[in-house]
């Protein structure tokens, strides 16, 4: 009794709330909150053993009580079935939270958070440790926040949060971040190695559009692991073209993942094979393994084959950060990286960049300011490159509840299918991964709009 005083059972999160009155879903949530509870106890029976025993060695040798300290988190680690240095990670982080952010503690205890959201809010925040201010602030908002996200999400939102209570913080921990850039190798097992490159998040998102553009363009066999590279011609593309898409009475490059900036299933083959090529020159390998490929062979020997280079990045960025004004950081699309003043100036004064502006939310003259992309209804199936991009800059990641997929890699979906008359626009599209497409598909996922969007446009009828 004193328990449930102390610390309530939590309600499910109202993302969540349509699940109530299924039985067994209702069951499972009680089940998810007793073992958070359970977990919750049990961490504070570890730091209270690893407190003891801290305290018991006051005035002993340093050496003796880091040793004393490891062993409390050895015993910790015996009882989770984690090794010593995950026990000391978890301690670490319920400690850090215990002691700075106490009311998102009070929530973890109840059972409305995770383990796993726990960790990472306690190593998201880290850079506020000794701002007690913010800190105070970012406890009162994670009680209301986190319940019910994901981890992803709960990263996303704090790393979005920091910049807006204290930019020169940001500021600052981005310039000594600049500092660690390194390439490490690790060579492991079964013939494999892992590569992890730190560097700034605008030039890794431009290497990512880049050979994720480059291995959906690959509509033909390409060369694996050869010791020569293909002939090029004088404009560095190799001599055979890539094929073409096909037309409207085949597949679409929005709806097979053919274009750049469009869906794709990154686990799959790719589906849109000239038909006039044969079994032995069709490129089985999955977009993944093309990108790492691809990658591979361009740090190698600097050749492309015969893929495109050029990507697209998206980011939102404040006027007044482009002149100089204000430091405010840029953002991506998917809400996921914060981009820090300087890297998006230098990257919007680049004259070999070509850039496309975007004007969001103003339109001081309605008269001569340009239609609004979203509100305009456009003929056919398939949205043209500026609805694209503003249901991507809307939307950021998928539609799905939980999903972060962002929307640039997600399918653009009629919430109310194009065959029952639903209109190419803003207010009807949304952004869906190909998973959360299926299921929307197959009836599983209804679009948040129930009515249909208002529109006095009529698609003409074909003749």
């Amino acid at each position: 009794m004193k328990d449930e005083q102390q610390f309530p059972r939590p309600e499910i999160p109202e993302r969540a709330s349509h699940l109530i009155g299924d039985e067994e879903l209702e069951a499972a949530w009680e089940s998810i909150v007793d073992a958070n509870r359970a977990t919750a106890a049990s961490i504070e029976h570890f730091l209270t053993h690893r407190g003891t025993r801290w305290k018991e060695t006051m005035g002993e040798n340093p050496h003796v009580r880091a040793a004393n300290n490891r062993q409390a988190n050895r015993h910790a680690g015996l009882l989770l079935g984690m090794s010593d240095q995950q026990a000391t990670a978890v301690l670490n982080a319920a400690e850090y939270v215990r002691e700075h952010l106490p009311k998102f503690w009070k929530a973890f205890r109840c059972g409305a958070i995770a383990l796993t959201n726990l960790r990472k809010a306690a190593v998201e925040t880290l850079p506020l440790i000794h701002r007690d201010d913010l800190l105070e602030i970012i406890d009162e908002e994670l009680v209301d926040i986190a319940p019910g996200k994901t981890p992803t999400e709960l990263r996303s939102w704090i790393i979005r949060r920091i910049p807006e209570l204290d930019v020169e913080l940001f500021n600052e921990a981005a310039e000594e971040a600049k500092e660690r850039r390194c390439v490490t190798f690790h060579h492991g097992t079964e013939g494999m190695s892992l590569i992890e490159l730190t560097i700034p998040t605008i030039e890794a998102k431009a290497i990512e559009k880049k050979v994720n553009a480059a291995a959906r363009g690959m509509n033909r066999a390409q060369p694996k692991d050869a010791d020569k590279p293909p002939v090029f011609d004088e404009t560095g593309m190799h001599g055979q073209p890539l094929a073409a898409p096909r037309s409207a009475d085949g597949f679409h490059p929005a709806s097979t993942g053919t274009g750049e900036g469009s869906p794709v299933d990154h686990d799959a083959p790719h589906p849109d094979h000239d038909p006039e090529i044969t079994a032995d020159e069709i490129d089985d390998r999955t977009i993944r393994q093309r990108e790492a490929d691809l990658l591979s062979a361009w740090l190698r020997d600097g050749h492309c084959y015969t893929t495109p280079i050029s990507a697209k990045i998206c980011v939102m960025v404040p006027e007044e950060t482009l002149t100089g004004e204000s430091e405010e950081p840029a953002i991506t699309t998917d809400r996921a990286s914060v981009i820090p003043a300087a890297d998006i100036r230098k990257m919007a004064a680049d004259p070999e960049a070509d850039h496309e502006w975007y004007t969001a939310g103003t339109r001081k003259n309605q008269r001569r300011a340009d239609r609004d992309v979203l509100s305009v209804v456009y003929n056919g199936r398939f949205a043209p490159e500026r609805l694209r991009d503003a249901v991507i800059f809307r939307d950021g990641i998928c539609q799905a509840t939980g999903c972060t997929i962002p929307a640039e890699r997600s399918d653009l979906d009629h919430q109310i299918p194009y065959e029952r008359a639903g209109p190419t626009t803003g207010s009807n599209l949304w952004a869906l991964c190909r998973r959360h497409h299926r299921l929307k598909s197959h009836g599983y996922l209804p679009p948040p709009n129930a009515d249909p969007p208002r529109t006095k446009t009529t698609r003409p009828k074909a003749a």
